[in-house]
């Protein structure tokens, strides 16, 4: 009997070990995952290459699971909620007095009038010696309230049209500047209904309290002048930072709407979350207008996502191009495609800006978990992850955010197969049959180990 018994045991941890190898090999490759601290929930963000494995539209082939392979509570953090980390901030703009051109470099001498918080009320400077009657064309902009860097600089004026060059240096303390943009242009152009637009001039991230906007072309002014810095946070535990990424280009080939229209292809990697793009014509001096799809897969419904005007526009040895248009809602589209009705001699070059996905799991200490994702036929439970959020923020204060966890070298697990439907099975599959077989009889063979345990322990008589 205890043989019996022993046997018994063995064939259903078999069987359980079957089932979990099984159910392991439902996905297709697998992340490890290293923690900091030893709190109870933690949230990963995705990178390019768990989008590119994913197949389900809602993103649910994708779980976190413990060293035991099961699977831990795994959910997609919601953003709408999340206060965004990019922003167009308009800021306090001097005009400094008409002077002699002096270079960037030089330093200013101000008398300066400030507010309770420490920012530029009113100032009077004095550039040198020299005085003119010449128009301003020098600016002072005062960013010192920013905490992040500084983007982006977008000039905005009240005439429809107009067109500028300019120069922008930057201090700490009004007195030591260093140049950063030697030249950038400007436009803002309307004719025969059409607009060609250019507001901002590139930064990339740098900080300082103070900027010298200073004009290097002697057009006409541009009336209103109005300054906004575009800033965006570093990876923060509330919202990913924006990433830009290059749609890799198609064949062209000719639109079926119009004979004289073309139609420009362009793939993504993987189902990224979208929010703007950049259209960026290869030829100078071109101008074409330009509409935007995009589709999830192939045979798709393509839908309509932007519709602007694209140029660029070589002059005085400046190119200058189209702003960045930024998409009416999120987009997770793999397939783009663009139409210009005026047909270019190279293809464009179009990027997406995104910003990756988090996902909040809940786990026990410092574990060994791994981020599994990839999968036609498993799917992620639902569980709810904001509920027990809520009480750790009511323990540790609703600030609290869960950590960032990082992820290892990607491991295989089923592959590419676990990424295809399964054949179907046959009508009468003796597999399934003998499956069935198993349970039955190790379903007798336990109520007869049940019923032998009880007439064992029975009295006598």
């Amino acid at each position: 009997m205890r043989r019996l018994r022993i046997a018994a045991l063995a064939a259903c941890a078999l069987f359980a070990t079957g089932l979990h190898a099984n159910e392991s090999q439902r996905y297709a490759y697998a992340w490890p995952l290293s923690l900091d601290g030893d709190g109870s929930a933690w949230q990963v963000e995705l990178p390019i290459e768990v989008y590119a494995v994913l197949t389900d539209r809602e993103l649910r082939d994708l779980v976190v699971v413990d060293a035991q392979g099961n699977p831990v509570p795994t959910a997609l953090r919601a953003t709408e909620s999340a206060p965004a980390t990019s922003a167009l901030s308009a800021l306090p703009l001097f005009a400094l007095p008409p002077s002699a051109q002096a270079a960037d470099e030089s330093p200013l001498n101000l008398r300066i009038e400030r507010d309770a918080d420490g920012r530029l009320r009113s100032l009077d400077a004095d550039l040198g010696s020299t005085k003119t009657n010449a128009a301003t064309n020098d600016w002072l902009i005062d960013a010192s309230r920013l905490a992040a860097g500084i983007d982006s600089l977008r000039l905005d004026w009240d005439d429809a049209n107009g067109t500028a060059q300019f120069a922008i240096s930057v201090s700490n303390d009004l007195q030591n500047w260093r140049t950063v943009v030697s030249t950038a242009s400007v436009l803002s152009l309307a004719q025969n209904g059409n607009r060609l637009d250019r507001h901002d001039i590139d930064l990339s991230g740098v900080h300082a309290k103070y900027l010298r906007l200073r004009r290097l072309d002697h057009g006409p002014m541009l009336p209103g002048l109005r300054v906004s810095a575009a800033t965006s946070a570093r990876a923060d535990p509330v919202r990913a930072a924006r990433q830009w990424i290059v749609a890799t280009a198609q064949d062209a080939a000719a639109a079926p709407a119009a004979s004289d229209a073309k139609e420009y292809r362009y793939t993504l990697p993987g189902a990224l979350p979208a929010e703007a793009l950049k259209f960026d014509l290869a030829d100078d001096n071109s101008v074409a207008r330009v509409d935007v799809s995009g589709r999830r897969s192939e045979g798709a419904t393509w839908y309509a996502r932007a519709d602007f005007t694209a140029f660029r526009l070589h002059s005085e040895g400046t190119t200058i191009g189209n702003d960045e248009v930024a998409l009416a809602g999120i987009a997770r589209d793999t397939q783009w495609r663009a139409r210009a009705a005026t047909p270019l001699n190279l293809a464009p070059r179009l990027s997406l800006a995104w910003r990756p996905d988090r996902f909040i799991f809940l786990g026990e200490g410092k574990g060994q978990y791994r981020l599994a994702a990839g999968s036609a036929t498993a799917r992620r439970a639902d569980y709810p992850v904001d509920v027990a959020l809520a009480q750790l923020r009511g323990k540790l204060g609703t600030d609290w955010q869960p950590p960032l966890a990082r992820l290892g070298a990607r491991e295989t697990l089923a592959g590419d197969t676990a990424l295809q439907l399964p054949a179907p099975t046959a009508k009468h599959d003796w597999k399934t049959f003998l499956l069935w077989a198993v349970l039955v009889v190790a379903a007798a063979l336990i109520g007869y180990l049940a019923l032998s345990l009880l007439r064992a322990q029975k009295p006598p008589e």
